[in-house]
């Protein structure tokens, strides 16, 4: 993203926080509150939120064979959007009155301030579907999105149907959310906090052999196969002396451990 763009967001944010003052502001961040929630399972998140003072309203189909509930929160009165996944809450946001079916008259201030919330929301859209863009012409049944979904968001592997496609998009959506973070270099304000394994995922594209380093050393281990391929150790995949190689179509997510 050019300077120019962040410097344009910038602004339009600041303009926003004006327009809508930070009372406001604090209202269109509620789903914030409840990040806690996301990853567990729906049955006891749904108790949670119901303790925190939200009502399920209505129900919604989400992509990749998701569901989406609408909870409402009478005493904040705020709308949020939970999204199940596996039977675990995959993603919280928040929605508008009207989401959560109700409709207060409220003054121009509200107005203004619910077309604030939309428009920062717009944004916040564009530029995630600028930079987290991908290529799923090949994919039909959505399992290329479900696993680039995954892989950006850090969320754990899960194809049990062995889809190329799923592969494919979690490995790009791995790359993207590498892309994305790459400018703080994985270290913090006091050092380097992150000493998880190394990993990185090595495919051999067309059946082809193809090396991929792994930095730190140590054993490799394979973590988890992506393709369809059988990938077998000293057959299809092995050691070098920086990494793995692979070859026959394997695809797989490999470990050096330290």
């Amino acid at each position: 993203m050019t300077s120019r763009t962040l410097l344009s967001i910038a602004s339009l944010a600041a303009g926003i926080g004006l327009a809508i003052g930070p009372a406001n502001v604090a209202l269109a961040q509620k789903a914030n509150s409840l990040r806690d929630l996301v990853g567990a399972r729906a049955a006891g998140g749904e108790s949670q939120l119901e303790s925190r003072g939200y009502n399920f309203i209505t129900g919604a189909t989400a992509y990749g064979g998701g569901k989406a509930g609408f909870w409402w929160n009478p005493d904040s009165r705020t709308c949020v959007r939970v999204e199940t996944f596996d039977g675990k809450f995959r993603s919280i946001t928040d929605a508008t009155g009207a989401n959560c079916n109700q409709h207060t008259s409220g003054s121009n201030n509200e107005r203004n301030t619910a077309a604030a919330i939309i428009g920062a929301a717009a944004i916040a859209a564009a530029i995630a579907h600028k930079n987290n863009a991908h290529d799923n012409k090949a994919d039909t049944g959505g399992q290329y999105d479900l696993g680039y979904n995954d892989g950006l968001h850090n969320a754990p592997y899960y194809n049990p149907g062995r889809s190329d496609a799923y592969a494919s998009g979690y490995e790009e959506g791995v790359a993207q959310r590498g892309r994305n973070i790459s400018y703080h270099g994985n270290t913090g304000g006091y050092g380097r906090v992150d000493h998880r394994p190394a990993q990185v995922t090595c495919t051999s594209i067309g059946g082809k052999y193809t090396e991929c380093a792994i930095p730190g050393g140590g054993d490799i281990v394979m973590k988890q196969q992506l393709s369809k391929a059988n990938c077998t150790k000293n057959e299809t995949w092995g050691e070098t002396g920086n990494g793995v190689y692979v070859k026959d179509g394997c695809r797989a997510i490999f470990e050096a451990m330290p």
